[in-house]
């Protein structure tokens, strides 16, 4: 089974901020305040920037100019970008975190338990000790951008800017 995912995870202002800059994207609420944003194509190219062929080692779209720009939206709270790419057990995960525009020392990350630690840069912390980061916020739920989106649709798990402080946990 696949796993194909592109999203950005961060708090409620950055949350905030970033919807109302792009409106086109959605915020889907995971737990302990944290939101995930996902990303298409159409919502990358929606940016309004270059892509320049120049990647980060392990990432299909992270190059400088997206790097600048989520850095800019990590001044309103921890943010970590996320890529997964598997099929029948083959393929990679890479993530990115900032913090306040700053880059944590320990990302960008590509292959094993990257997605884990650029969650643990933020302060994630799973409560149990049979679940990673990744389990404990739920990316677990939806192997797929699209399913992210398309759970966000029907509604009962995107909170406009208005309701992200009051966001409930979902199961």
């Amino acid at each position: 089974m696949g796993h194909y995912v592109n999203a950005v995870i961060t708090r409620a202002p950055a949350v905030e901020r970033i919807l109302a800059e792009h409106p086109g994207l959605c915020s889907i609420y995971l737990r302990d305040g944290l939101h995930l944003i996902p990303l298409e194509d159409e919502d990358m190219d929606s940016f309004g920037i270059e892509f320049s062929p120049q990647k980060a080692a392990g990432f299909t779209y992270l190059c400088p100019e997206l790097e600048k720009l989520l850095a800019g939206w990590s001044s309103g709270g921890p943010l970590v970008y996320l890529e997964t790419a598997y099929f029948g057990g083959i393929g990679d995960q890479a993530a990115i975190a900032w913090q306040d525009g700053v880059l944590q020392a320990s990302t960008p990350l590509s292959g094993k338990d990257s997605i884990n630690r650029a969650l643990a840069s933020i302060g994630v912390v799973p409560t149990t000790a049979d679940q990673d980061e990744f389990e404990h916020v739920g990316l677990h739920r939806y192997r797929e951008t699209c399913d992210w989106k398309e759970a966000a649709a029907d509604g009962s798990v995107v909170f406009p800017p208005s309701a992200i402080h009051e966001a409930p946990e979902i199961q």
